[in-house]
């Protein structure tokens, strides 16, 4: 982030934050002001010092952007209130719940790609196992923060695979492969960086209400880097 402080014609001083948390200021005059006319070489100063602070914001803006992409992330969790559940309700509320793994893959520091894999079992009915492929979006990151906070949404939809487990006499046998695997997140809160909590709320395989840990990894060939 760059912010220009005007002083006297022309004259200004650059306060930058770059990607770390790090200010840097500058102070930049001008030769001319002390020459109250308006003259060629004043304007053309002028354009430089605003140049100059554009450069300077993208700058900062580039790394913070970038500064995740290519990472990965490992994320196990619990859910209770899985779809399954809450369509058909009694007497198919014996749940376990849903333990899931999920593997994200950073585009960017706010967009992710990624497998999630959930288990269920409904004592009373069968087991459900969903392989659904995820996409998620932040719109919130105190990044500069020093807890940093992530509030993000994630929608994903795959199959599920489904083995009957208490089939009747007069019942038909539908396991198999269902594409029934969805989870739709519009609400998600990680706290952390490279370890980190989460909690979401939602609607799908995973259940309403989905928590547990998240543990990001840094790029093989940025290891050697401090980590954010």
């Amino acid at each position: 982030m760059c912010i220009k402080y005007p002083l006297v014609h022309g004259s200004c001083k650059v306060v930058w934050a770059n990607s770390f948390g790090e200010i840097k200021v500058y102070y930049i005059f001008n030769p001319y002001k002390y020459n109250s006319s308006f003259s060629l070489n004043t304007f053309m100063m002028q354009r430089k010092i605003y140049v100059f602070c554009l450069v300077l914001s993208m700058i900062s803006f580039v790394p913070r952007s970038m500064a995740q992409k290519g990472k990965s992330e490992i994320a196990i969790g619990y859910g209770y209130g899985s779809v399954y559940t809450l369509i058909n309700g009694s007497p198919y509320t014996y749940s376990s719940g849903t333990p899931a793994i999920t593997y994200r893959y950073y585009l960017s520091g706010n967009v992710t790609v990624g497998l999630g894999v959930g288990v269920e079992t409904i004592n009373n009915w069968g087991n459900f196992t969903t392989i659904a492929p995820e996409v998620s979006v932040a719109y919130m990151d105190s990044w500069a923060e020093k807890v940093r906070v992530k509030l993000y949404g994630s929608l994903s939809y795959g199959v599920t695979i489904f083995q009957n487990n208490s089939l009747r006499t007069d019942e038909k046998d539908n396991s198999g492969v269902w594409a029934y695997g969805f989870q739709a997140t519009p609400i998600g809160v990680r706290v952390g960086r490279q370890v980190a909590a989460f909690l979401e709320v939602g609607m799908g395989y995973k259940g309403l209400v989905h928590g547990g840990l998240a543990v990001r990894f840094p790029r093989k060939a940025a290891r050697h880097q401090l980590e954010r």
